[in-house]
């Protein structure tokens, strides 16, 4: 790597961590100031947001919100890939478009067209709305992420399950789904973090639903407290956190799996190795 891509590379790097660097830094801060230099350092921005009822109530609503976005986003979005993969030149073209449209409006006439249209079928304010309506933007996202591992997969292995006598799902169960798993659960964490983040969709259809998303905006436009500070660094952290203890288990799972390996015995029988 020359010089000058090192150099763009620490650039931009800095650009995308170092404000969290610099909001970690002042969530210790003993002053309310954000000002260098720091007063000292504190834990009580952390006790605060320990009994701040509201900020805990906020973040248990997202996280509650956050999952079924995850789930039927990857559900949806495997399935919209799937269709995607299966169909000819010229309906894929179609079909992309389709689900590009979503990503390409701005989010603020989308949330406009989705208070109308689900006011018109009777849906008001509230979770299942939000839901919903988070669900439409994460699709395309989690299509594409599901789509780029399916189009690299040998269909030959499916057609060969067929012609042994498997069914249509059989063969997606014990061939393909194995191999695209990783990408549905990046799909799932996907939604789950688009869901956390959302803040445009969350203003025009939570309703009485306030999650973590609004509060924070809400408590940003009166005052800038550090308690804002230690809150986004406490998310940020567990956030972090579930994504490693995901992939932890995930490792040990396919270990164990690999670990019961077909042991066959002298009389020819074959058996699993247990784990």
């Amino acid at each position: 790597m020359s010089r000058r891509s090192l150099a763009v590379l620490t650039a931009a790097v800095a650009f995308l961590y170092l404000p969290i660097a610099i909001l970690a830094v002042f969530s210790f801060n003993a002053s309310r100031l954000m000002a260098f230099p720091l007063s000292g350092f504190t834990l009580d921005w952390y006790r605060s947001l320990a009994g701040n009822t509201n900020f805990q109530n906020g973040f248990v609503t997202s996280f509650l919100v956050a999952q079924p976005v995850g789930i039927l986003g990857a559900g949806l979005g495997l399935t919209a890939a799937m269709a995607l993969i299966a169909a000819g030149r010229r309906l894929r073209i179609m079909l992309t478009a389709l689900l590009l449209v979503p990503f390409l409006v701005p989010k603020t006439v989308l949330s406009i067209a989705q208070t109308m249209v689900l006011s018109r079928l009777g849906l008001g304010r509230g979770a299942a709305t939000l839901i919903l309506a988070q669900v439409i933007v994460v699709i395309p996202f989690t299509t594409a992420i599901i789509a780029s591992v399916l189009i690299r997969l040998d269909p030959r292995l499916a057609e060969a399950a067929r012609d042994l006598g498997a069914s249509p799902w059989i063969c997606f169960r014990r061939i393909t789904f194995p191999q695209i798993k990783p990408a549905v659960m990046a799909a799932y964490s996907m939604g789950v973090i688009l869901s956390l983040a959302d803040l445009t969709i969350g203003l025009y259809l939570a309703g009485r639903t306030q999650p973590l998303s609004l509060i924070v905006a809400s408590q940003f436009r009166r005052e800038l407290s550090p308690d804002l500070n230690a809150m986004q660094v406490a998310v940020l952290v567990l956030t972090a956190l579930i994504v490693v203890l995901t992939e932890v288990y995930q490792r040990r799972r396919d270990a164990r799996r690999r670990g019961r390996a077909p042991v066959r015995q002298a009389t020819g029988e074959t058996l699993e190795r247990p784990a």
